[in-house]
């Protein structure tokens, strides 16, 4: 049932997710798969001007329909084609239909690439019981959509391997945003970050345990159940205070970021204010947004904006 919270040791561990968002978003089958993630990481190449540093600890990257914009997420995915393949990837997404702030998984995944292996003696180092709600991790696409580029950039990789990965689903930290809150009350949120340190400790942000911080930006008009329409002013104001959210993000501390959120409101429903608070958090980073798109659609006059960034060490 939707909602129900399982132990971590009885949280489906025999069994596998599969991919959900095929054939619509991207080919079933795999050959056909791996050309199109193939070259949707070839063009990014092209137009590229970004310099991955030499040990990367991770990537920002979209989780938008692949129909509207492939270009952001292999503009996300790209630089790790230059990195070594990275043991285990911790990929912070965002629970869209999770009841619970924090929400593990320990299932492996299925897509049409092949078999994700889900690292759970990770996700036991980090979770608590009551931080499971595996319904909520059916055909998410914060996690799907990520794990597919990591699969295809390991298959064209000269020595391919499987990819091990940590699930986490995020929430928007509403309570503090809204000021119901205060720092010191969100204990789950201080926790996880204290259990996220000690294994950045033990496998350091990189090669051993590369973070992919799977979000999207702001949602905006009628679709969204705003009651107005998005007008180009809307857009212009709207890429304004993406460009200050970004600059404040950069500094990577949690407290200040959360603090402008809380001055500011989230009325914008920027979607990913718990995933980027907890890599604070936990680790010391710089974030640097590298690609920014917004997508409006005239039907409805709203709009979804998106970025790609880079995770770097201070």
């Amino acid at each position: 049932m939707p909602g129900k919270t399982v132990p971590a040791k009885l949280a489906d561990v025999d069994s596998a997710l599969s991919a959900e968002h095929h054939p619509d978003c991207y080919p079933s089958e795999r050959a056909a798969a791996l050309r199109y993630f193939r070259g949707a990481l070839k063009k990014a190449g092209v137009a590229s001007q970004t310099k991955s540093p030499a040990d990367l600890p991770g990537v920002i990257a979209p989780h938008i329909d692949f129909r509207v914009s492939l270009a952001a997420h292999a503009a996300a995915f790209h630089p790790l084609l230059e990195q070594p393949l990275a043991e285990r990837y911790l990929i912070l997404g965002v629970g869209h239909r999770s009841p619970l702030e924090w929400n593990l998984d320990r299932r492996d995944y299925v897509t049409p690439l092949g078999r994700a292996i889900c690292d759970r003696d990770r996700v036991d180092a980090l979770g608590r019981p009551s931080q499971f709600a595996p319904e909520a991790h059916r055909g998410e696409h914060s996690i799907e959509f990520p794990l597919l580029f990591l699969q295809a950039i390991h298959q064209l990789h000269p020595s391919p391997r499987e990819v091990r990965f940590v699930p986490l689903l995020c929430g928007g930290m509403h309570g503090f945003v809204e000021g119901f809150q205060k720092w010191d009350d969100l204990e789950e949120f201080h926790a996880l970050a204290r259990a996220l340190k000690k294994v950045f400790a033990t496998h350091p942000p990189g090669e051993k345990l590369r973070v992919i911080v799977s979000i999207d930006g702001c949602h905006l008009g009628s679709r969204f159940q705003h009651p107005f329409k998005v007008t180009p002013e809307l857009l212009q104001a709207t890429e304004t205070w993406e460009n200050e959210l970004w600059t404040v993000a950069a500094a990577g501390d949690a407290r200040l970021f959360l603090d402008w959120f809380r001055a500011q409101g989230n009325d914008r429903y920027f979607d990913g204010v718990g995933a980027l608070a907890l890599l604070m958090a936990a680790g010391s980073f710089q974030i640097e947004r590298t690609y920014y798109e917004q997508w409006f659609t005239v039907r409805d006059a709203s709009a979804v904006t998106f970025s790609s960034g880079l995770i770097r060490s201070p």
